[in-house]
């Protein structure tokens, strides 16, 4: 396994440093508002499930393990937490795939890229069918990591640990395969070419995951790490129609200089 996970994270904060970068603040303002919708709601109700939860898990308990009460119940929390954040997250993405799909093009055009022609009808139609495939991929996993979180005991254990390792590796394909789908890239070659620089990838992806968990910052997570993870992938995943492209800097002197290629340009490897 190669790359370097704190390369990954400073991806997550390049995403952020560019919100407000001219020629992206309108992609940015709908996936944005969406995702303050979404993740608001999940906030409010998963808040007042949350002591309900908690309870039907603490009754499975067997009496012999009462005394790991005190130990279990933070797992049990994190576990809680990790399920409804994921939960969300997926249905966010399902919903936000074509404003997302925009919003990772246009970091490549502003990155001096292009970006094969087609319709809005075509491209919605075509993200929504991208996000539907990778529900399949990774529904089952997450079925059997939140399944094995109810055994009695061992699952408390087992159960968070994975759900944040795999939701980790989740939030790098959700977030990265956006420009690879724009670019007609099939969902296999994605997980091959994201498992050859792994340990980058997973930094990026568990930083998103843990963000996501945190308040206020995961209303903003969404259009920050769609842009990141375009960046990382054109900087250190290249197709060969990439090789020889100016960046944006080097076209015009009217864009913010965040989003060329900076110290994270080559590190890590």
């Amino acid at each position: 396994m190669s790359g370097n996970p704190f390369t990954g994270m400073q991806y997550v904060w390049r995403g952020f440093q560019n919100l407000k970068t001219p020629g992206l603040r309108r992609y940015v303002a709908f996936p944005l508002l969406l995702n303050i919708i979404v993740m608001g709601f999940a906030s409010v109700w998963g808040i007042s499930q949350l002591d309900a939860w908690i309870g039907q898990l603490v009754d499975m308990l067997p009496g012999w393990l009462s005394f790991l009460y005190w130990i279990l119940m933070p797992l049990v929390v994190i576990f809680l937490v990790l399920s409804l954040v994921y939960f969300f997250s997926a249905v966010l993405m399902i919903i936000a795939g074509p404003l997302n799909g925009l919003l990772a093009e246009r970091v490549e055009t502003l990155q001096g890229h292009s970006i094969p022609d087609e319709s809005i009808p075509a491209m919605t139609i075509r993200t929504l069918g991208r996000e539907l495939t990778k529900v399949g991929y990774y529904l089952p996993r997450y079925l059997g990591i939140f399944l094995l979180g109810w055994i009695p005991g061992i699952g408390q254990l087992v159960a968070p640990p994975l759900w944040f390792w795999f939701g980790g590796w989740m939030m790098a394909i959700q977030y990265m395969d956006l420009s690879f789908d724009n670019h007609a890239k099939p969902f296999a070659e994605v997980r091959e070419r994201l498992a050859e620089d792994l340990w980058t990838v997973m930094g990026f992806g568990l930083l998103v995951a843990l963000l996501l968990t945190v308040p206020v910052v995961n209303l903003f997570i969404m259009p920050a790490a769609v842009i990141g993870a375009t960046l990382m992938r054109l900087e250190r995943m290249p197709f060969g129609s990439d090789s020889g492209k100016s960046s944006y800097a080097e076209l015009t002197e009217d864009v913010t200089p965040r989003l060329t290629h900076d110290e994270t340009e080559g590190s890590g490897r």
